[in-house]
């Protein structure tokens, strides 16, 4: 694979991922834990390390990632977070476009152009880099909201939890586009 066919977005967020994971392996080695938790923590890491990949939560639906190493904590222990746009897949994203056209998402939002709503590059330009772009976001689509892109409020959307994070992590994995002075 090219990197320079890779998102700039993208890029970034795995190169922050991977420098605050250093940061927090060199914390934890200074660290006075008993050696047994160190063990523990090294083997954790590097399963997850190698691969990249992410290990669902059947009961939650969340996923870990070596981006989520709780820096501050230095415990050595992954988080819980939401799946979010860097670790969607091309199959991850094609099924959740498929759910997005299913729930009549393009109704009123485009990829790159205003509809009724917000084009979805605009939404992805608004939270990026924000940690809780996903909750926001799936949060909006299920329960609605106002005020946020001018005075057209979105309504509720009939998905569960499931799927508004899916469509959350979707419209934030969009190339990110500045929406114009106008919108």
């Amino acid at each position: 694979m090219n990197v320079r066919n890779i998102n700039p977005v993208m890029r970034l967020l795995v190169l922050a991922s991977v420098v605050t994971l250093a940061a927090a392996c060199a914390k934890k080695e200074e660290s006075t834990t008993a050696p047994s938790d160190s063990s523990a923590t090294s083997s954790a890491m590097s399963s997850d390390q190698g691969s990249g990949s992410t290990q669902s939560d059947d009961s939650t639906g969340s996923t870990t990632s070596p981006s989520s190493f709780d820096v501050q904590g230095g415990s050595g222990h992954f988080v819980k977070v939401a799946a979010s746009a860097a670790t969607m897949n091309t199959d991850q994203m094609a099924k959740a476009k498929s759910l997005a056209e299913a729930k009549g998402c393009f109704a009123c939002h485009q990829v790159e152009a205003k509809v009724v709503g917000p084009a979805f590059a605009w939404v992805a330009y608004k939270y990026k880099g924000n940690p809780k772009a996903v909750d926001t976001l799936s949060h909006a689509i299920e329960h609605g909201v106002s005020g946020v892109w001018g005075g057209m409020p979105m309504p509720a959307q009939s998905v569960t939890p499931a799927q508004a994070k899916e469509l959350a992590a979707w419209v934030l994995a969009q190339k990110p586009i500045a929406p114009p002075k106008s919108a």
